[in-house]
């Protein structure tokens, strides 16, 4: 079966994952991730890119970036190379570190930038490794921890920042992400024709005026078509409470 193309953003922008093939530990002390961010500084010299957010978590690292000089494939290429030089030298090892492919989502509103920020920083935290982002060596984001000085500014997405911002990044996000499963995000053009199809309606909007019954019906359908509980509420105009109720019923 061919690979599915990668999505471009037209802002450049970009939610990565990468992930230990055969989910094999990237990190295995300190050093391995001293090691990894002093790659990434190199990658970044080099390749000219922004970075925005990171965080390494065992056997997969997020990052939030924006492509300068070079193509993502290219950034990603350089950063891992680096890496497994470093990885194999340590454990005397030959071979691939990282899985073949890495993951990505484009970004292409400040809305959905700010929330992949979000929730990179709250990766640590629902691992269950700390309580506060602040207290996670190895999160950088810009703005709110940034301890190997790796993070670019972030002023021309958000006018947060100090204790605005820290609080927005321990909230509640607002949308599906790359999680360590690599579970794909549908997009909203997805999503929006798969729902028209699925409840024979020609706009989702409509859904939320239609009589009780129907609409809940509806609502199921969506749920069952792979839509997630936060996009049918933000697509449909739905509450959250009637979207989780129909979802638990």
């Amino acid at each position: 079966m061919p690979r599915r193309a990668r999505q471009k953003s037209s802002l450049g922008l970009y939610h990565v994952m990468m992930r230990g093939a055969d989910r094999r530990i990237l990190f295995a002390d300190d050093e391995d991730n001293l090691g990894f961010l002093l790659s990434l500084k190199r990658a970044k010299q080099a390749g000219g890119f922004k970075l925005y957010a990171y965080c390494l978590m065992g056997n997969h690292v997020h990052l939030l970036v924006k492509e300068e000089k070079e193509p993502l494939e290219i950034v990603i290429k350089r950063l891992g190379v680096s890496y497994v030089y470093h990885y194999n030298e340590k454990y005397d090892l030959l071979g691939h570190l990282f899985q073949d492919r890495y993951r990505s989502e484009p970004i292409e509103t400040m809305a959905y930038f700010m929330d992949v920020l979000r929730y990179i920083c709250q990766n640590p935290v629902k691992a269950g490794l700390i309580r506060n982002p602040l207290d996670y060596r190895w999160l950088g984001c810009a703005g709110v921890k940034d301890e190997f000085g790796l993070t670019d500014d972030i002023g021309s997405y958000t006018i947060l920042n100090g204790k605005e911002l820290l609080s927005f990044v321990k909230a509640d996000c607002e949308e599906e992400h790359l999680d360590e499963s690599f579970r794909r995000r549908m997009t909203d053009q997805e999503a929006i024709k798969k729902m028209c199809s699925a409840c024979g309606c020609q706009f989702v909007q409509e859904i939320g005026g239609w009589p009780k019954a129907r609409r809940d019906e509806a609502v199921g359908k969506a749920l069952k078509a792979g839509l997630s509980i936060r996009q049918i509420c933000r697509l449909t105009g739905i509450s959250k409470a009637v979207v989780e109720r129909v979802n638990h019923g």
